[in-house]
């Protein structure tokens, strides 16, 4: 079965036409996958788990239904969506995951991160992930 690994969509009501790809992505190529893996930035910027945004909305409609036809859904913050919380994943069906998770990927033992903690030249960065 296909593992299959998404970053840095930064998914954004301004930008209709990347929500559609997204959502194509979805219905059309993960039916036969065993796991989907969002490694951050799937969304441009995210207020709190209590938006209810038509983007929000769309987006979280769609991840339940692809969990509920049996797609294990794995969500790993970047630096413009890490406020994405419990009550987010809990509506969409998803789980969150550490940056950097190590996991076992069709026998191939894998690290995933989102990478931005790994822009090491840009210092401004580092110190405000701090």
């Amino acid at each position: 079965m296909t593992t299959l690994f998404i970053s840095d969509l930064h998914l954004d009501a301004e930008k209709p036409h990347l929500t559609e790809i997204f959502l194509v992505f979805i219905r059309s190529q993960t039916g036969d996958a065993r796991a989907l893996y969002l490694l951050g930035d799937i969304f441009e910027v995210w207020v709190g788990d209590d938006d209810t945004a038509e983007l929000v909305t769309t987006v979280t409609e769609e991840l339940r239904a692809a969990a509920n036809a049996g797609l294990n859904i794995y969500f790993m913050h970047g630096n413009r969506d890490f406020l994405v919380g419990k009550a987010f994943a809990d509506r969409a069906g998803i789980h969150l995951i550490e940056d950097p998770t190590v996991t076992d990927i069709e026998g191939v033992r894998t690290i995933l991160a989102h990478g931005d903690r790994y822009c090491t030249d840009d210092l401004s960065y580092q110190a405000f992930r701090q």
